[in-house]
């Protein structure tokens, strides 16, 4: 049984800020609705945590930030 499975290809910014004006206004700075970005979902209050290895480590200090994703579908 020989199955083709479509893969999307898309390409995702992810802006990290303290509110929602520092996001728009690097949204605006980088072009991306120009680029064809569009928000992904819903724009959210995150921890980060960056892991490498079995070491992980708080991003901004466990400060928590706003994030809002963007996707570009490629053609």
């Amino acid at each position: 049984m020989n199955e083709q499975h479509h893969i999307e290809r898309s390409d995702f910014i992810t802006i990290i800020g303290r509110d929602m004006a520092d996001i728009n206004r690097q949204f605006k700075a980088e072009g991306l609705s120009e680029a064809n970005y569009s928000i992904v979902h819903r724009i959210g209050s995150h921890r980060f945590t960056v892991v490498e290895g079995a070491s992980a480590a708080p991003l901004f200090g466990g400060e928590r930030m706003i994030a809002a994703t963007f996707q570009r579908r490629a053609s």
